[in-house]
């Protein structure tokens, strides 16, 4: 699926919520996060899995307060979570690639030679004062991303996260 000219977009709102400087700055703080909690670089399939999750209003509000709560057992009382998943995450797909361009060309994020996703030199994260003065969605979808972050690196191998959420590689 290749995306339409960003004038060509739909709605304003919606242009928005995936607009891939946006979404780019979601993925960094996602990086970030993981390896903050992990101590190693990004997966690079869980950034498909984590922005369907942050950016889906439904999902995001149903989140366990921290990440004590394991995502499997999370996931086992929360199946319904996982309907229509993967066709969300699939149907994301060309805009999380987008934003990982964006990012990629901004370089806030790098690959590493393994193919992992890494820090790069420049910040693009989502500072206090800009948190403070963004919408309630904005940062109720910061802290998801972060939240997830954390909670995929506590998971264990990305092909049992990923198989979890009904994803199949």
């Amino acid at each position: 699926m290749s995306l339409l000219p960003w004038r060509d977009r739909w709605a304003v709102v919606e242009a928005n919520h995936f607009n891939p400087a946006y979404c780019g700055a979601l993925i960094y703080e996602f990086v970030r996060s993981y390896k903050k909690a992990s101590g190693v670089t990004t997966p690079f399939a869980l950034v498909f899995c984590a922005l369907p999750i942050a950016l889906h209003s439904a999902t995001r509000d149903r989140l366990p307060k921290s990440i004590v709560t394991r995502l499997y057992p999370w996931l086992e009382k929360n199946r319904d979570i996982r309907v229509g998943f993967a066709d969300r995450a699939r149907n994301l797909t060309p805009y999380v690639r987008e934003a990982l361009c964006y990012a990629l060309a901004r370089r806030a994020i790098a690959f590493t030679d393994d193919g992992r996703v890494s820090i790069g030199r420049k910040q693009a994260s989502f500072t206090p004062a800009a948190l403070s003065e963004a919408t309630s969605e904005v940062r109720e979808t910061v802290d998801a991303i972060r939240k997830v972050a954390r909670w995929f690196a506590a998971a264990g191998q990305t092909s049992t996260i990923l198989a979890a959420w009904g994803i199949r590689i």
